[in-house]
């Protein structure tokens, strides 16, 4: 099916580097040096997500970016629809024009109903929950900033 962009995981990578509401900012540097993802596409997605309130960067000496929230409350559909939007929801999931519910295309109700359950899901698991997930370059950002 629709796998979530490889933006939206580059933005889940980064998230998972910075600290909760009122902790210690970390530079976008930084985190793009451990996980890989190019600095000024990350500085990009930062923008991103700031502008939808899940994180919030400070510019200066002392700057940063910290989540706005904590992570216990940022699900992945939130994190999915700062990065892609929502329009995927409402394209045909075999991209032929004009299917909609008043002309359906023969996977229109299977689309409907697998949406409806990928949706459920997205917000079901929050960026908490992702935490159990491996990531060498993330862990050990973690472990080298004393977050772990």
């Amino acid at each position: 099916m629709l796998p979530l962009s490889q933006t939206t995981g580059y933005a889940l990578r980064a998230m998972r580097c910075l600290q909760e509401p009122g902790g210690q900012p970390v530079l976008v540097e930084s985190v793009a040096d451990y996980t890989g993802i190019p600095r000024s596409y990350l500085s990009k997605l930062v923008h991103k997500l700031a502008k939808k309130g899940l994180v919030t960067a400070r510019r200066g000496h002392h700057g940063g970016v910290v989540l706005a929230k904590p992570a216990t409350e940022i699900t992945l559909e939130d994190l999915s629809e700062a990065i892609d939007g929502v329009t995927w929801r409402n394209r045909c999931l075999v991209g032929l024009a004009g299917c909609s519910d008043e002309t359906p295309c023969v996977l229109h109700e299977f689309w409907g109903e697998t949406l409806d359950m990928i949706l459920a899901r997205l917000r079901g698991v929050t960026l908490a929950d992702m935490a159990r997930h491996q990531d060498p370059g993330v862990e050990r950002f973690r472990a080298d900033h004393g977050l772990n």
